[in-house]
Formats: C-alpha cells, structure tokens, sequence
C-alpha cells in the first residue's frame, strides 16, 4: 500500500504538495461518488498516456475529465441549446459525452471528436481542480476488464505501486458507476448507461 504521499485531507500544507505532484505530471488514486478512481491532469497529454498504460486500456476508449461546475464546461467542450443544459443540471451528477471538444483536450476524446465530462460534487475535488485551473482525469483504478474498485483494497497492487499520490478522503460512494448521458447531432439525450 502507498504510505508516502497519501493525504487524508485538504489542509493549506497538504495542498500545496498535491497540487505541485499533479502539476509535475504525477498520477494519482482518489474517490469518487461512484468508485475509486485513477486521475492526472487531463491538459498533461504525457500523464494521460501513463494513464491509458497503467489500466492497459485501449486509446480508442476515451476518459472522462472532471470539473468543479457548469460553468466550466464551456473552457473543453461547445456546451447545447440552454434547454438541454438546463435538462442536464436536473440530473446527479451524470457524465455527459458533449460532440464537440475544444483543441487542448483532443487527447483524451474519441474518433468522433466527442468527450466525456463529469461535474464532481466533492469538495475536496472541486477546490483542487479550480486551484489547478484544469480539469482532472477520472477512470476506475482498475486494469481493463477487472471489476471497478469499490474499496481502497480492491485497486490492483501493480497500480497502488505505481501512483506518485494517493486522496483518501472520506467520501460517500455508491459503488456504482456514473450514469452517462450522450448529447447526439440533434441534440437530443441518449441514456447510455
């Protein structure tokens, strides 16, 4: 188990060193609302990379960047018509694959130039993305194919070993991952999972 380099809250001295070892590239555990997750800076095209490597996950698989709020969105992707922005905000925090992505995110969007974004309701999350000016990437902590990790002791040892930083904060999960909600050509919401 990561030892060193684990923060179990955001304190002003705690944060500096996260924010200077996700700035530097680093790759790094943390919870979700939904399950534990593998993150980096999602502008560092180099750390997504570590990220494709470590999960042994396909690069035609896009990931999921997260955000602190709505407003956001508008910096990484063409946001839709108010109304379905509007429908969006009535949904628990789903991920919402968006058609068209901004140029400093094409590395982690699909063939179809889409991309996946998630507004995080953690806290802790939020101010380290607003402090860090950028969105963060979100993918199960787990290899390819195996079972998304619930708990801390369910992430494979060969990806605990190999973060450079692990959040434990005391999060609420379901377990469960998010719902994704695709936005097609017409604008219309398409339940994907």
């Amino acid at each position: 188990m990561l030892t060193e380099n684990c923060y179990t809250e955001l304190n002003q001295p705690n944060l500096e060193i996260i924010l200077s070892v996700i700035r530097n590239g680093g790759i790094f555990i943390y919870p979700t609302e939904t399950v534990w997750a593998l993150g980096c800076i999602a502008l560092n095209k180099s750390s997504v990379d570590k990220i494709y490597q470590l999960k042994k996950r396909d690069k035609s698989k896009p990931l999921i960047c997260l955000i602190d709020d709505f407003e956001s969105i508008s910096k990484y992707a063409i946001l839709p018509e108010s109304k379905i922005a509007t429908k969006l905000k009535l949904h628990n925090h789903p991920t919402v694959i968006y058609q068209k992505t901004k140029p400093s995110l094409k590395h982690v969007t699909n063939e179809n130039n889409e991309i996946a974004i998630r507004i995080t309701p953690i806290i802790e999350l939020k101010k380290i993305i607003k402090m860090l000016n950028a969105p963060i990437i979100s993918t199960s902590a787990n290899i390819s194919g195996q079972p998304f990790p619930i708990n801390f002791n369910d992430i494979d040892k060969n990806i605990t070993s190999a973060v450079d930083l692990m959040l434990n904060f005391e999060v609420e999960s379901t377990g469960i991952p998010s719902t994704i909600i695709r936005i097609d050509e017409t604008g219309e919401l398409q339940y994907l999972r």
